[in-house]
């Protein structure tokens, strides 16, 4: 199974043994389907796993509080602070008529009308405003919004963004060197 690092545990919560994890994205449309939390010491490949069977999770500030049946003091939660959580990757798959959820379109070729293809999604950001694409080229990576307004197609068979930039957004690729 897939998983995605989707927070990390910013501190105990309270003495029962209640965590605090403090999200990367804003929202936690997935957290009514999670069981387990499943912590990750760090970022290394090899780093201990521990699944944890979960009580109750509630939406707190910029995260959410999560209480297991594992932990039943504050020492114990504190023990865990600073690992990172994961959730299973089908949390993050759209169905039709639904917002995509961006990292299903990692990887994606990007087109453009005037240039073709100009390379792919590399990765995301946010502005505060709006997401961004983090799109690599040949010639340099660019964020670009990612705004209905820029995108003219989404093709989930063929792995394929079609999008109508406004000039001058690629840098010197509106010049000779994208050509």
């Amino acid at each position: 199974m897939n998983f995605v690092r989707v927070g990390k545990i910013k501190d105990a919560h309270g003495v029962k043994g209640e965590l605090f994890v403090l999200l990367f994205a804003g929202e936690a449309a997935w957290l009514s389907q999670l069981k387990t939390l499943r912590l990750v010491e760090n970022e290394h490949p090899e780093a201990r796993v521990k699944e944890l069977e979960l009580r109750f999770a509630k939406l707190h500030k910029n995260g959410f509080i999560a209480k297991t049946i594992d932990l039943n003091t504050r020492n114990e939660a504190e023990s865990f602070r600073g690992w990172l959580l994961e959730v299973p990757a089908e949390f993050f798959v759209s169905t039709k008529g639904e917002a995509i959820y961006l990292r299903e379109i990692q990887g994606f070729r990007v087109f453009t009308k005037e240039k073709g293809e100009i390379g792919t999604v590399e990765g995301f950001g946010s502005n505060g405003a709006q997401d961004l694409l983090l799109l690599k080229t040949s010639w340099g990576e660019f964020e670009v919004p990612f705004v209905e307004a820029f995108v003219t197609k989404l093709d989930f068979a063929g792995k394929e963004l079609h999008l109508e930039l406004p000039d001058g957004l690629l840098g010197e690729a509106d010049g000779d060197e994208a050509q």
